[in-house]
């Protein structure tokens, strides 16, 4: 059994990367000590040129003795720091993660006790050149001035700085003025707009407007659309009222009185007989026939401007069994006509 142990574990190690490493706060507090008093930098593989360790300790100085902040009745200043991590001393990072550089410099602000205890006006800017991310924690009594959107336009800064040159220490100095004018209100320079940024909006506004022009197209075609739907249905209209006076001076010059196919008098006229639903129903080449025959002869149909027209459904006749001309709506298409291979097509009716 202690072989099987033995050769499960062997095996198990197979698959561990080997140097895989994963961010600790104790791999943190290993790699990156509290900066020595009075100094506000750690930069323990000197990543930093010495100039720069001078310029961004100074500046921070300046900041802790200028800047400073009401706190339970008393002025103090807000102390930011700054850890520099070097090539040899990753905290085990991905690429894709954000959330753990904010995290270890958080873990910073608290190990090192940044900040005044009562004001928690602290702020750690972690570089990690080995991970190659940049992380800024703000404590709550600085977060009125160093906002999310502030911290993260200064990493934007920073980022795009040493894409663009791979230059760490200008791109720290850089970050350590803006952090500076950030705590005095003043974000100006910040948030100027650079050449980038011109671009991007070029971009975005090429997107919005081509959107736009797209979206003004699909309206104006809409209306085009509806504009052409009211013309063709004023159109219809008017033919459909042309064809009725039609019908009905035909129909008034025939002057039939009985249904061509049941030969019964039509409802309505004299002799016709009362107290049933059948009606006259009138087609569009003038002849008549009741309601009864004409749901039996033509299937459905609709009434448009007192003419009925079949709809022609089926295997239905469209023509009247009087003249076989087509009745239904001008064109509506053609079929079954007149219904010459029906049984039971004839009828009278005076034409």
């Amino acid at each position: 059994m202690h072989a099987k142990l033995t050769i499960s574990l062997a095996v198990a190690l197979l698959y561990v990367p080997l140097g895989a490493a994963y961010y600790s706060a104790t791999k943190l507090r290993q790699y990156l000590p509290a900066p020595a008093a009075p100094n506000q930098v750690s930069d323990p593989t000197s990543s930093l040129s010495p100039q720069t360790f001078a310029f961004v300790d100074s500046a921070l100085q300046d900041i802790k003795r200028e800047v400073l902040v009401s706190c339970g009745g008393v002025s103090r200043g807000y102390e930011v720091a700054v850890g520099v991590l070097g090539t040899s001393q990753p905290l085990g990072i991905d690429g894709d993660d954000e959330s753990t550089i904010v995290t270890a410099s958080a873990d910073l602000l608290d190990e090192w006790g940044v900040g005044h205890k009562d004001c928690n006006n602290g702020v750690t800017l972690l570089l990690a050149l080995g991970d190659r991310k940049v992380g800024i924690f703000a404590g709550k009594g600085a977060t009125g001035l160093m906002t999310n959107r502030v911290r993260s336009r200064i990493i934007k800064k920073m980022t795009d700085k040493l894409k663009a040159t791979r230059d760490h220490d200008a791109a720290l100095r850089d970050a350590v003025a803006f952090m500076g004018d950030a705590l005095n209100g003043d974000t100006s320079e910040l948030f100027r707009w650079t050449a980038e940024d011109y671009i991007w909006m070029a971009i975005w506004g090429g997107v919005a407007a081509v959107v736009a022009y797209a979206a003004y197209t699909a309206y104006k075609e809409e209306m085009r659309k509806r504009r052409l739907q009211r013309t063709l249905e004023r159109i219809d209209e008017a033919d459909l009222q042309a064809a009725a006076e039609e019908a009905t001076g035909a129909a008034a010059r025939f002057n039939a009185t009985d249904c061509p196919i049941c030969l019964e008098e039509l409802p309505g006229t004299p002799g016709a007989a009362a107290g049933n639903t059948n009606e006259t129903l009138l087609l569009r080449c003038g002849h008549s026939l009741c309601s009864q025959c004409a749901g039996e002869w033509f299937g459905r149909g609709v009434d448009r401007a007192g003419i009925w027209y079949p709809l022609g459904e089926g295997d239905k006749p469209t023509g009247c069994p009087v003249c076989r001309t087509d009745t239904r709506i001008e064109g509506q298409g053609h079929g079954h006509q007149n219904g010459d291979d029906e049984e039971g097509g004839g009828g009278g009716g005076g034409g």
